[in-house]
């Protein structure tokens, strides 16, 4: 009995005991346990959110760290559909962001289109612009054309026509015609003047001498109740006897001497 007795004391004791070999793949007593290669699910989750990883890299990791996981410690099905939350997450900024790109894009062809398009229609519109005002230069030719200065015309019969603006002034007018060298070559009173714009023939009155042909500036003064003359406003008006174009814009031709842009005619008279 004492024997046995030794036996089985000699068989519990924890000196004499044989210490069993490791089995493959168990973790060896008191040893610290060796993670796999993949990183923590949390770091994978913490990564996902950096702007440097895409879709792919992302769906990468994940198959990665599912095949290299611990098979004794799984991970967690709340960390797994975080992850697949976040994966999801991800996709749809990249869709966001590929389809706010694309709004992008098209919005810019859109606006070169519209710049494009006004250019066009302010081109088209300037030369309609220009073929409007060509065709109504073309029908003042014949015409008495007005505009401002005081330069009058006499033609061959001693006629020529002058316009003249008196605003409220009433009373006697003079008319004093001057040559190109500056000399005063005839004056005459026509008259009584009323306020406003006027129209005098030249040829409705008696020159001493009489006016040749050709181009003259005037003066137009009024004497109101029997006051000193003064000046007035005047206008040259003449005879259109052509057109033609500068740089694209219609040029008159008063007379024979004067050009003015169609631009500039204050009136066009019959």
């Amino acid at each position: 009995m004492i024997t046995a007795t030794r036996n089985m004391a000699s068989a519990f004791d924890p000196s004499t005991t044989k210490k069993a070999a490791p089995l493959p793949g168990a973790a060896l007593p008191g040893a610290q346990h060796v993670q796999a290669a993949a990183e923590p699910s949390t770091k994978v989750s913490g990564l996902a959110k950096t702007s440097t990883m895409g879709r792919d890299e992302f769906l990468k990791m994940l198959v990665a760290q599912l095949k290299n996981q611990d098979p004794l410690n799984p991970m967690d099905g709340k960390d797994m559909a975080a992850q697949l939350a976040q994966f999801s997450t991800v996709e749809q900024l990249i869709t966001m962001n590929k389809s706010m790109d694309a709004q992008a894009a098209s919005a810019s062809e859109m606006t070169d289109a519209i710049k494009s398009l006004e250019t066009t229609q302010k081109e088209r519109a300037d030369e309609l612009a220009q073929l409007i005002e060509g065709q109504m230069a073309m029908a003042t030719v014949g015409k008495t054309g007005v505009t401002v200065g005081n330069t009058a015309f006499v033609d061959r019969d001693g006629k020529g026509t002058i316009l003249v603006d008196t605003g409220t002034k009433a009373g006697a007018g003079r008319i004093t015609l001057t040559n190109a060298k500056g000399e005063a070559v005839g004056r005459v009173l026509v008259g009584p003047v009323k306020g406003g714009q006027a129209a005098f023939e030249l040829g409705d009155y008696k020159w001493e001498p009489a006016l040749e042909p050709g181009k003259y500036t005037y003066t137009f003064e009024v004497a109101t109740d029997g006051g000193s003359f003064e000046a007035q406003k005047t206008y040259t008006a003449g005879r259109i006897t052509g057109m033609r174009y500068e740089k694209g814009n219609p040029i008159l031709i008063i007379g024979d001497f004067i050009n003015v842009p169609m631009s500039q005619l204050i009136q066009v008279r019959s």
